[in-house]
């Protein structure tokens, strides 16, 4: 438990000092202005007051018990000041100080040796490196902190990885008198994890939205397990920096060269049920709604208007999020139009026009509210001046307070009106300058409103051939490059994956042979590790129709690849169906990705494609085919049949089993998967495995 941390019982601390410049003296400062409901103890040895407090030249010297210190002073002095602080039964130490591991290996020994020291006596290290925590609860009112934003009660908690980025994110809050629960930028993380935190806040009653900005992932499992527990109960909004990867460059298989570093995050926040955010402006705007308003049951809006074109606007925005507009039922058309002026509009978007008053405008919202087809609202109001204009918001204000379902407001006014918008977010209603706002945050709350009411997962049971694979990979140990398609075709087939027809061979007679077998028309492909991509390389024939073309092509390709001495690959071509990817990327402290997306030979340039981490249930494997953009093609467009997309969802699962089986699956890819129409099947045509 983190309560020592975030709820200490008293502070000291190291470092503190007259010089209103110093860390410490800042960190004092915010304690007392913040009214620290505690003791608080400034150390120096070389002080006898600070700012009228009695200066102690030790924490052992220090009369009473210590929760927590901060300590911000020269980086070779932390060790012997952790000693003295675990004799004295110290809890938790906040290292403000940095010259750690972020500045090299030396400074990683340091590290390691304080985190060694406070473990000796049972303390934690929060940092080093380290901004510091905040808990506005005013029983506590802790600000162990050295930053600058005033802390005032709200219901948001935060953590950061970058202090600057949580800096900015409490200043845009503060700026809108919307206040925080709780705070944390741990720096380092040598100790006490942001894990951990999440974790913490999850269990806090009061925390109703949970803010996260990550650089890096120090534990990744650690984190899909804490945030898949947290988001049950709460939201989690991540904004994620540090979007390229150098490590796409070494990989070879297009499901590796499709990963970045962004996509690992993707995955574990799409499996955890974390909302990402893309800009600091569109988390914070979310995290406002999330923390005053109720999670909408559906993906129904209806936009209420005073004016005509930002109602449109929120039209086209509100459907472009993937909201769909709701249909206003019989009963709430009757109760609108005895209410409205003649000539408002009675439809959604419902424009109860431009001088209406809190009557019209406020009944409207209470009606709309009222009717089941609808599930959030989302107002668009301007201060027109020949209308009671802090009536409407009082009216707005008096529905928002008792309000079941989410409603977001778009004001659109001058300072003249700020009473208007301070009455409206006074009922929790939140309030943004652009349509286009409202309607991304309802995205968000809708988006996670879909999470919290997701089925438990359901996994297929499978009896694979394991023990074939582990007699395969054997025979492969300590080899590089990629497995011989035989190989993988034998594996996938363990797992009761569908493969089309194959031979395999290096003389002529054996194709001819193996072509009788097969029967044409078939496909013949070079098969060698020190060709990846065989199609590119003029090292694929397809749709060869008798024995005389295919041995033109043999000869073809036998002289062409004549360096390399290949083997080749005698398949049996299939007609129809569509091209899909599949693949397998091995991730380190992590499950394995999985790829699915349109296939053939753009899928790097088109790049439609979905991931998701294994295992993969029923469900996760249904969602990845529908969330392709090209899954019309799959579904029946144009008066085709659909594709047996069923197959497709069992393949992938059999294919997450045999990722999560074996993690020395390095890379992988099944392209192309042919789909045929439903009930007729999939097949994989063309498959590629490296081993670790």
């Amino acid at each position: 438990m983190l309560d020592a941390l975030f709820k200490p019982r008293s502070v000291a601390i190291v470092g503190a000092s007259n010089n209103p410049l110093s860390i410490g003296h800042i960190v004092m400062q915010n304690l007392l202005d913040h009214n620290f409901r505690g003791p608080i103890y400034p150390i120096n040895p070389k002080s006898k007051s600070i700012k009228s407090f009695r200066a102690y030249p030790s924490v052992s010297e220090v009369p009473d018990d210590v929760d927590l210190v901060n300590i911000s002073i020269k980086n070779t002095l932390v060790p012997y000041v952790l000693e003295d602080c675990g004799k004295k039964g110290v809890k938790f130490a906040i290292v403000h100080t940095a010259g750690f591991k972020e500045v090299g290996e030396e400074g990683l020994q340091l590290e390691r040796q304080i985190v060694e020291i406070a473990h000796k006596y049972g303390m934690r290290i929060y940092g080093p490196n380290s901004q510091g925590i905040q808990n506005s609860d005013p029983a506590i009112s802790v600000y162990a902190n050295f930053t600058f934003v005033p802390m005032f009660p709200g219901n948001i908690s935060i953590v950061a990885q970058s202090g600057g980025v949580g800096e900015t994110l409490k200043l845009h809050l503060y700026r809108i008198g919307k206040g925080i629960r709780m705070y944390s930028s741990f720096g380092n993380e040598a100790d006490v994890s942001m894990n951990e935190i999440i974790d913490y806040y999850g269990q806090d009653e009061e925390t109703k939205a949970i803010m996260v900005h990550i650089e890096t992932f120090k534990d990744p499992a650690g984190f899909l397990e804490v945030a898949s527990r947290v988001t049950q109960k709460k939201p989690i909004l991540a904004l994620k920096t540090g979007k390229t990867s150098e490590g796409t460059k070494a990989v070879a298989s297009h499901t590796g060269s499709l990963i970045e570093q962004e996509t690992i995050a993707d995955v574990i926040f799409e499996k955890a049920g974390v909302l990402r955010f893309h800009s600091q402006q569109d988390m914070i705007d979310a995290a406002i709604a999330f923390s005053s308003q109720p999670v909408p049951k559906g993906e129904r809006v209806c936009i209420v208007t005073n004016t005509g074109g930002p109602g449109i606007i929120a039209v086209d925005e509100c459907m472009a999020a993937g909201l769909q507009l709701a249909r206003l039922s019989s009963r709430t058309k009757n109760t609108l139009k005895k209410l409205v002026f003649q000539e408002a509009i009675v439809s959604n978007p419902v424009d109860v026009v431009a001088t209406a008053g809190p009557e019209q405008y406020g009944g409207t919202v209470a009606a709309l509210l009222k009717d089941p087809n609808i599930d959030s609202l989302l107002l668009v109001f301007v201060t027109a001046p020949f209308v009671d204009c802090e009536g409407i918001a009082r009216k707005l204000g008096e529905i928002g307070k008792t309000s079941k379902k989410p409603i977001v407001c778009q004001v659109i006014t001058i300072e003249k009106w700020q009473e208007v918008i301070r009455l409206i977010r006074g009922s929790g209603i939140p309030v943004y300058d652009y349509a286009e706002t409202a309607a991304r945050v309802l995205s968000s709350m809708t988006d996670y409103g879909k999470i919290q009411m997701r089925k438990t997962p359901s996994y297929k049971r499978y009896k694979p051939k394991k023990a074939n694979v582990v007699q395969m990979l054997k025979r492969t140990k300590g080899k590089e490059g990629f497995l011989p398609q035989k190989d993988v075709f034998a594996i996938l087939e363990s797992y009761g994956i569908p493969v089309v027809k194959t031979a395999v061979f290096k003389k002529k007679e054996e194709m001819l042979k193996a072509a009788k077998k097969i029967d044409y028309p078939v496909a013949l492909k070079v098969d060698t590790a020190d060709i990846i991509h065989k199609t590119e390389a003029g090292g694929v024939m397809l749709n060869i129709k008798d024995e005389k073309a295919l041995k033109t092509t043999f000869g073809k390709m036998s002289r062409k690849f004549a360096k390399v001495k290949p083997a080749f690959i005698l398949q049996k071509y299939l007609e129809g169906g569509k091209e899909v990817i599949m693949g397998i990327k091995r991730n380190e402290g992590l499950n394995p990705t999985l790829m699915f997306g349109l296939g053939g030979i753009f899928v790097e340039i088109l790049k439609d494609v979905q991931f998701r981490l294994a295992p993969l249930s029923q469900e996760d494997a249904s969602r990845m085919i529908r969330s392709i953009k090209g899954h019309p093609v799959l579904s029946g467009t144009r008066g085709e049949k659909p594709a047996d997309v069923e197959s497709l969802a069992d393949i992938l699962q059999r294919l997450s089993n045999l990722a999560s089986d074996f993690p020395a699956i390095d890379e992988m890819d099944l392209n192309p998967v042919l789909v045929f129409e439903r009930g007729k099947g999939a097949v994989v045509v063309d498959a590629r495995m490296k081993i670790v």
